[in-house]
C-alpha cells in the first residue's frame, strides 16, 4: 500500500477536523440558550470526566480495531452531538451534548497522530514526524482562522448556522478519512486477538516506569488546565476592555493565524528553544495572563497573541517529546493516557475556576491564574530533579526529544 499517501491525506483531514467555526461565539451561544458562566463551566468538566471515562478504552480501540474506524466514529459522533446542541433548550440536553461530543474526541484523540507516526515509520520518514504534523497543524489554524470571521457573521443572521455549517465540516472529514490506509503495525497484532484490558494494563506499567515519559505527561497535564481555562476567558476579557462583539471574529482571525503561522515554524522554535521549549511554553502562557490581569484597556487583548504562539507550539512539541518514548502497538493508548491525565486536572479544577470568575473580576481572575501557573510548575520542576536526577539549578522542564 502507499503510505506516503496518507501524508497527503492527512493534510486535506487535519484541515476539516476540527474545523468547528464556534470559537468566537460559543460562550455567546451558550448564554443565548440561557446558560450562566458557572454552567458553562460545569460543561467543560463534564466533558473532562467523559473523557476520563472513554479516553483509554478508546485509545485501545484504535489501536486493536484500527486507527481509521476510531477516526470515522469520531467525527459522526461529533455532527450528532452538534445538532442536539441546536434543538437543545435545557442544561441536561447540553450536558448530553457535551457528553456526545467528548465521546468523540476520545476516538479521535491519540488515533490520528497515531495513524500519521506509523505511516511515516513505515516509508522510514518517521524523523519527518513534527514537520508534518506541524504543517497539518498549521493547515487546521488557518482553516479556522477564515472559520472565524465566518463564525462572526453568520452569528448575527442566525445563531444556530455556526453549528449547522460546522456538522458540513464534519461530513467532509468523514469521507476524507475514508482514504487513509491502515498502517501495517495491525498485522502483527491481530493474532493475540483483542484484549483491551491486557492493552491498558500494559501501557499503564510502561508509563509508570519511564521516567522520561512520565515527567512530560506530568508537564502536559498541568500546562493543559491553563491552556484550555485561558481560552473561556478572552471572550470577558474582551468585553471587560470594551471591544465590540462584532469584531470577536476578526480578532479570532488574528489569534487563529498566528497559532498557524507558529505551528507551521514549530520545528525550527523548538530547534532554537532546546533544550528549554517546555519551559519557553509555560512562560508565553504566564506572561499572557500576568498582562491580561494588569492591562485594563482594550490594547490589553494583543496579550492573547502569547497563548496563540503557545497555541501553536503546544500540539507539534508535546507529542514529538511523547512519540519518541513509546513503542507503535501501545503509541495509541499511550497517547491516550497523556490526554486522560489532562481532562483529569481539568474535571477537578474548572469548577473552581468557574465559581474564581462568579467572585472576582477578569483583571484579578487572570491575575490569580499567573500566581496559580508559577507555584505548579515550580512544584513540576522539583518533581522532575527528583525524578530525573538533574543537577541542582537545572531547567527540568528542557527534555531532549
Amino acid at each position: 500500500m502507499n503510505f506516503e499517501r496518507n501524508i497527503k491525506t492527512y493534510y486535506f483531514y487535519s484541515t476539516f477536523a476540527e474545523l468547528l467555526i464556534l470559537g468566537p461565539v460559543m460562550t455567546l451561544f451558550l448564554i443565548a440558550k440561557g446558560c450562566s458562566f458557572t454552567e458553562i463551566m460545569l460543561l467543560q468538566s463534564i466533558s473532562a470526566i467523559t473523557q476520563v471515562l472513554f479516553e483509554v478504552p478508546t485509545g485501545a480501540v484504535a489501536d486493536k480495531q484500527g486507527r481509521k474506524v476510531s477516526i470515522l466514529l469520531s467525527s459522526a459522533i461529533w455532527a450528532i452531538s452538534l445538532f442536539i446542541y441546536i434543538i437543545g433548550k435545557t442544561f441536561i440536553v447540553f450536558a448530553a451534548a457535551e457528553t456526545i461530543f467528548s465521546l468523540g474526541a476520545s476516538l479521535k484523540s491519540g488515533a490520528d497522530s497515531a495513524l500519521i507516526y506509523d505511516s511515516l515509520v513505515s516509508v522510514k520518514k518517521e524523523g519527518e514526524y513534527q514537520k508534518v504534523e506541524g504543517k497539518a497543524r498549521s493547515y487546521a489554524l488557518y482553516a479556522q482562522a477564515i472559520g472565524s470571521v465566518l463564525s462572526g457573521f453568520i452569528y448575527e443572521v442566525n445563531i444556530y448556522l455556526p453549528m449547522a455549517v460546522s456538522i458540513i465540516f464534519m461530513i467532509v472529514t468523514f469521507i476524507i478519512t475514508l482514504f487513509f490506509y491502515e498502517p501495517p503495525y495491525q498485522k502483527e497484532t491481530q493474532h493475540e486477538g483483542v484484549n483491551y484490558y491486557r492493552q491498558i494494563s500494559d501501557s499503564s506499567r510502561y508509563i509508570f516506569k519511564h521516567e522520561k515519559l512520565k515527567a512530560v505527561v506530568l508537564f502536559c497535564t498541568v500546562f493543559f488546565i491553563f491552556y484550555r481555562a485561558g481560552f473561556w476567558y478572552y471572550q470577558p476579557y474582551m468585553e471587560a476592555v470594551n471591544i465590540p462583539v462584532k469584531y470577536f471574529g476578526i480578532i479570532f482571525f488574528l489569534f487563529n493565524i498566528t497559532a498557524a503561522f507558529i505551528s507551521k515554524r514549530s520545528h525550527y522554535i523548538m530547534e532554537k528553544t532546546k533544550p528549554r521549549t517546555l519551559s519557553f511554553l509555560a512562560l508565553l502562557m504566564g506572561a499572557s495572563f500576568f498582562l491580561m490581569g494588569t492591562v485594563k484597556i482594550w490594547p490589553g487583548f494583543l496579550a492573547i497573541l502569547l497563548q496563540q504562539v503557545a497555541r501553536g507550539l503546544y500540539g507539534p512539541v508535546t507529542t514529538k517529546y511523547i512519540n519518541k518514548h513509546i513503542p507503535s502497538d501501545k503509541r495509541a493508548t499511550i497517547l491516550s493516557f497523556s490526554s486522560l491525565s489532562c481532562n483529569i486536572a481539568v474535571a477537578v479544577t474548572f469548577p473552581f475556576m468557574g465559581m474564581l470568575k462568579d467572585h472576582a473580576d477578569i483583571f484579578s481572575t487572570h491575575l490569580v491564574l499567573t500566581a496559580a501557573m508559577v507555584i505548579s510548575m515550580g512544584a513540576c520542576t522539583r518533581y522532575m530533579n527528583k525524578r530525573i536526577g538533574k543537577r541542582r539549578g537545572a531547567d527540568t522542564l528542557t527534555l531532549k526529544p
